[in-house]
């Protein structure tokens, strides 16, 4: 899972926590989260025949950079919560994936990269997407605006990361110096390869940093920092994650009501067991990439089959699921987009999965193996397994890029 996926994972989980914990605290910090724009449900192509027990909120990413023009949603989420089982199921939708993008206020039905979506319309139009190609029922969204990593890190005292070679700390000080410039930050260069201890904007450049080697190494680095961010937020002291929840929601806006917002989270929080698992679409053994008209893509293979195992991994295996005629409609068009261009997708066995566990006490134990696959999971122990979801990051939308 890249970056910001990843960061999104960490918001949600900090405000399912932290806010059911400190009730009082929490109502505050709701009232102060920003109002997004309101949606038409009744042009969202909303699912009716799902199940009410499980409650869908689209997550949104992006880019904070004032000299990245256009909103790209360069990440694009999913929030599944159960209100019987506590199960949190955060499946991440990569931005460069085929899709049908159908008629808005600025743009006619079109098939290209779903992160193009938010652009045309926003929260609206990227829903709209999600739910026609998924049969899906997201009526609501949350956006975060990832500045929020350099705070986030410096919060929590920093985080200790190992510098592979000299490539890889050449770039990144390049990037600390842009970072710097961003954020009207001042931070040092790093000295040496090996662990280093990392601020925030160190932090966010070593993420950033795409020219040491190739885009795997890009996303493991993303992963390696944002698995440092969790096992630190989850371990951190109540004062130290209150400041950090202070510090990250002014880069929040919802489409949720106070209302809202409150009864979810205390609905959840009066759940015994709770688990959290995050996952990828396309899913490993249904994707491919393909090259269409000079512009690169991840292809879903096929999208119908990605839908069905969607259903199953938020609904359930038992639950009765045929994707609609629609859904089959733009699987079979995007089939034929890609033709015989396939390259079908295998995961790196060098980017790497890790377990990791905690305990109240602080202490913490981690283990990798190199292996990739899609999911991870944490419970309410304090416990996680993941296995280092792998995702390649091309162009986006008409083939610019945002930079991350």
């Amino acid at each position: 899972m890249a970056l910001k996926k990843k960061i999104l994972a960490v918001v949600v989980s900090l405000l399912l926590v932290v806010l059911g914990s400190t009730a009082v605290y929490g109502f505050n910090v709701f009232s102060q989260l920003s109002s997004g724009s309101q949606l038409d449900e009744s042009n969202l192509s909303v699912n009716d025949l799902l199940s009410g027990d499980i409650v869908n909120i689209a997550l949104f990413g992006i880019d904070g950079r004032s000299d990245v023009d256009g909103d790209r949603s360069d990440t694009i989420m999913i929030a599944s919560v159960n209100f019987k089982t506590g199960d949190v199921k955060i499946t991440s939708i990569m931005r460069d994936l085929l899709v049908q993008i159908p008629a808005g206020t600025s743009n006619d039905t079109t098939y290209e990269k779903i992160n193009a979506a938010y652009s045309y319309g926003g929260a609206q139009e990227a829903i709209k997407t999600i739910n026609q190609n998924f049969d899906l029922n997201i009526s609501d969204y949350v956006v975060v605006n990832f500045d929020c990593l350099v705070d986030t890190v410096d919060t929590l005292g920093g985080i200790d990361i190992n510098i592979q070679n000299e490539d890889v700390l050449y770039w990144t000080n390049q990037y600390i110096m842009d970072v710097n410039d961003k954020t009207k930050h001042s931070d040092p260069f790093l000295e040496a390869t090996g662990t280093q201890h990392l601020t925030g904007v160190q932090a966010l450049a070593y993420c950033r940093n795409r020219y040491s080697d190739d885009d795997y190494g890009r996303t493991q680095r993303q992963r390696e920092v944002v698995e440092q961010i969790f096992n630190k937020a989850t371990k951190a002291d109540l004062l130290t994650t209150i400041n950090l929840l202070g510090k990250i929601y002014p880069y929040i806006t919802t489409s949720l009501s106070l209302q809202e917002m409150t009864t979810y989270i205390q609905g959840y929080m009066s759940l015994e067991n709770k688990t959290y698992e995050n996952n990828r679409v396309p899913f490993d053994q249904y994707n491919s990439t393909a090259d269409i008209n000079g512009v690169s893509y991840v292809v879903p293979s096929t999208l119908r089959d990605n839908a069905i195992a969607l259903h199953q991994l938020i609904y359930g295996s038992d639950e009765s699921y045929t994707p609609s005629s629609l859904v089959d409609q733009i699987s079979s068009r995007i089939s034929s987009m890609a033709g015989g261009n396939l390259t079908n997708y295998t995961p790196s066995t060098s980017s790497g999965s890790s377990t990791s566990t905690g305990t109240g006490s602080g202490s913490s134990s981690s283990s990798s193996s190199g292996t990739s696959g899609s999911s991870s999971t944490y419970d309410s122990s304090g416990s996680s397994s993941g296995s280092g979801s792998s995702s390649s990051s091309y162009n986006s939308g008409g083939g610019s890029s945002s930079g991350y």
